[in-house]
């Protein structure tokens, strides 16, 4: 193996590659050549402009050195677009060369042609591609399918016009798997995964699906995931052909398979929700059979799956929880699928690991894990009192980002489940009403916490006999707030509370409007402040059935 290139540019040097390549001492010397050239993409590969050596290394293409054609076909395409009219005279060289006795030269010549991308080479592209679809190398084979692709994109009335895309489709049916695979790429490309399927391809593809490699099952089986069988046998005898697809160790074969199951059997709602059940060991192994990045992208299928069919994963919930060393990214997921998967027989369990992840160091997976237990909260109705308490206790956990988040978890839970704030609750609303009412003290720092504190004490304030002093201190720095959102919300909340509070709320609600409709900072709080005004100066009962919705409770 030579010696890596060192470069040194200096002015002059490409004139002496330029004279070194047209050295009769060089072109006799294999070795020799092969150092100018490699120097030459060396110096390419820099941004070092080469194209004045253009015409000689076009000569250099007559070596027999397969390392050196290689190198100089890359030195071809890359000048190709920005020098066209030069780029002509390697269609002679490569025309030549497509007809090599060796496959290895015949397919690089073709990947090279059709890799120039230039309107005025496609007419003599036609030729190659045909002979290269029934070269007797696969090799050959492979390339002339992606190169169809290639000249589709440069003129596709002419991939049609001469037939090619008609001999393209009939490569499906190769001897040889790796070309059926370049050729199902290609087709698909080409037509936008939009053109049916045949019945009678789909056979032949899956009679043979052991013959081909893992990346060549892939692309079957992405075809076949657009197949619609028209009787139900053949979707079994579809799935039960499949079945060891979902035992297979590589995880792109395993979901590959998984979408073909469940495109099959969408129409058959039964059997859809016991593919579910199915798949579920297949997905589960794999989460913790190979790396992060594998499990992770396991994991995020599974996340879908569980919204569609969260009893399936319902019993493996276990398997969802996060281990300490897991990146970020893997925790958040799998909290992900903890919520959807939450029935009223594993929450408490849920809630309590999910508790744990509250005080993780990534300030993210924090975040996430109290915003779960809140969600957990609002979707497993028996589980509302225990969460509430269990985000009461995080007020005071000392962590500022938890506390904020507690309170946006807290507005949550208390839209879906406003009766834990009633007084003929079961003994805890006075506490909770009381918890919420000194969430002021954490939530400062957060725009959004403030705004959900001050949701919580417009819409329940009449529960909380702090209510109108918590919201004091916050009239009084109105002008000093510096989100546009909190000073909306404020306003929101202190009118909301002066229909069910009027005695308390009628002074500190004037001194808000005032402020508020002399605010020039932000236009919509001014508005906002005009319109609140207004209505109460029009028809107090209809400022109640505009904003309480004609309800004071």
């Amino acid at each position: 193996m030579s010696a890596p290139v060192s470069i040194e540019h200096k002015k002059g040097e490409v004139a002496e590659l330029k004279a070194s390549l047209r050295n009769p001492a060089v072109e006799r010397d294999p070795e020799k050549r092969r150092e100018v050239v490699k120097r030459v993409i060396a110096y390419m590969t820099l941004g070092i402009d080469v194209s004045r050596l253009f015409t000689e290394m076009i000569m250099a293409t007559s070596s027999k050195d397969l390392v050196v054609k290689k190198m100089v076909y890359l030195y071809v395409t890359n000048y190709a677009s920005t020098n066209p009219e030069l780029s002509l005279l390697a269609i002679n060289t490569l025309q030549k060369d497509c007809r090599d006795e060796d496959p290895m030269t015949r397919g690089l010549a073709l990947r090279s042609f059709c890799g120039l991308r230039l309107p005025n080479i496609v007419e003599y592209l036609q030729k190659p591609l045909e002979d290269g679809l029934a070269d007797p190398s696969a090799y050959v084979r492979r390339t002339a399918a992606m190169g169809c692709l290639r000249l589709h994109n440069l003129a596709p009335s002419l991939l049609l016009d001469s037939g090619l895309k008609q001999k393209l489709q009939l490569a499906m049916a190769d001897r040889d798997t790796s070309v059926i695979a370049s050729a199902i790429c290609a087709l698909e490309e080409m037509d936008g995964r939009k053109t049916p399927v045949e019945k009678k391809v789909v056979h032949l593809l899956l009679n043979r699906m052991r013959e081909f490699n893992e990346w060549a099952q892939v692309v079957v089986l992405g075809l076949v995931a657009r197949y619609q069988p028209i009787e139900p046998q053949e979707t079994f005898d579809i799935m039960n052909l499949l079945e060891e697809r979902l035992r297979h160790s590589n995880a792109a074969v395993v979901l590959a398979t998984t979408k073909v199951f469940l495109n099959l059997t969408s129409d058959f709602p039964q059997v859809h929700q016991q593919v579910y059940t199915r798949l579920r060991t297949p997905l589960v192994t794999l989460v913790h059979g190979g790396s992060v990045e594998q499990g992770y992208v396991t994991l995020k299928h599974i996340a879908l799956l569980a919204q569609r069919a969260p009893a399936v994963f319902a019993e493996e919930h276990k398997l969802f929880f996060a281990r300490f060393n897991e990146p970020s990214y893997v925790k958040l997921v799998k909290l992900e699928i903890l919520t959807a998967v939450a029935t009223a027989r594993n929450v408490a369990e849920i809630v309590e690991e999910v508790a744990e992840y509250v005080t993780d160091s990534d300030m993210a997976v924090s975040r996430a894990a109290v915003a779960t237990i809140g969600r957990l909260g609002a979707t497993v109705g028996s589980a509302a009192k225990a969460v509430a308490d269990q985000l009461v206790a995080l007020l005071s956990i000392g962590i500022p980002h938890v506390s904020a988040e507690a309170v946006v978890a807290m507005q949550t839970l208390l839209r879906k489940h406003p009766a834990l704030l009633r007084a003929d609750g079961d003994g805890g609303a006075p506490q909770l009403a009381h918890a919420i009412a000194t969430f002021s003290r954490y939530a400062l720092d957060e725009p959004e916490a403030r705004c959900s504190l001050l949701w919580v004490l417009g819409a329940f304030g009449e529960m909380m006999a702090e209510a109108p002093y918590v919201l004091e201190p916050m009239i009084d720095e109105f002008n000093d707030e510096p989100s546009a959102a909190v000073r909306l919300e404020l306003l929101s909340a202190c009118v909301k509370l002066l229909l069910k509070r009027p005695g308390e709320m009628q002074a500190m609600t004037g001194r808000l409007l005032e402020a508020a409709v002399a605010d020039t900072r932000f236009t919509e709080v001014h508005d906002r402040a005009m319109f609140y005004y207004r209505l109460l100066q029009h028809d107090v009962g209809a400022a109640q059935r505009v904003l309480l919705g004609g309800s004071e409770a």
